[in-house]
């Protein structure tokens, strides 16, 4: 017998619920008995829903990312600009989105990273997944830039991608200590201006020649 599921529209409010109380508790500052008061189920049919809180969790994390990756789709494909230009203005946008009542999957897949490093490996996959599906779309944009000229190409689209997840990881946890959103403004400011950028020609190393060379010793 299937297993009991709600209209669709609870169902997305059940998992819009779960966000916010792993948001603001983390894994396991979540209890159970917090999800069903917040959802107001009993414990018999959250199961049939979900099969149980774990599953319950990861579900969150799944549904969450594919609405906030199509969300930056279509508000990408509106700005203007070069593809490391409407990368940036995206980046910013995402800070000023932040709030206590607004916070994004990125900042759930960070918190969840560090506390659930050594959970069931379904949730440690699903968690792992979920990062490498975002650092597989940075590296299409890393891509994408390295062909029009505007980042560098030193290093590759992959190496870039990782940089810029771990970089950005970094500066969401500096976020919470200081209960400020400056560090990532600061580390947009860092990337866009001193990491990714491709080096202008004239900063590019001069190869002369042994001619030359000599001739200039000479």
């Amino acid at each position: 017998m299937a297993r009991g599921r709600p209209p669709v529209h609870s169902r997305e409010a059940l998992l819009d619920l779960g966000n916010h109380l792993f948001q603001r508790h983390g894994y396991h500052g979540t209890s159970l008995s917090m999800i069903l008061d917040a959802c107001d189920v009993s414990r018999g049919s959250f199961y049939n829903y979900f099969g149980g809180k774990e599953s319950f969790a990861i579900e969150v994390i799944e549904h969450y990312q594919a609405l906030e990756m199509n969300l930056w789709r279509e508000e990408f494909s509106r700005i203007q600009g070069s593809h490391a230009d409407k990368l940036r203005t995206m980046m910013l946008r995402l800070i000023e989105d932040f709030s206590d009542e607004n916070e994004r999957i990125g900042c759930l897949l960070a918190n969840l990273s560090g506390e659930m490093a050594r959970a069931s490996p379904e949730f440690r996959h699903a968690i792992r997944d979920a990062i490498q599906r975002v650092i597989d779309a940075i590296n299409d944009d890393m891509l994408i830039c390295q062909q029009e000229g505007s980042v560098r190409t030193d290093l590759s689209a992959s190496a870039l991608a990782r940089l810029i997840w771990d970089y950005w990881q970094g500066a969401l946890l500096r976020m919470k200590v200081e209960d400020s959103r400056q560090p990532l403004y600061d580390a947009v400011d860092m990337l866009w201006q001193q990491i990714l950028p491709a080096p202008e020609p004239n900063d590019r190393p001069v190869h002369h020649t042994r001619e030359v060379l000599h001739s200039e010793t000479h």
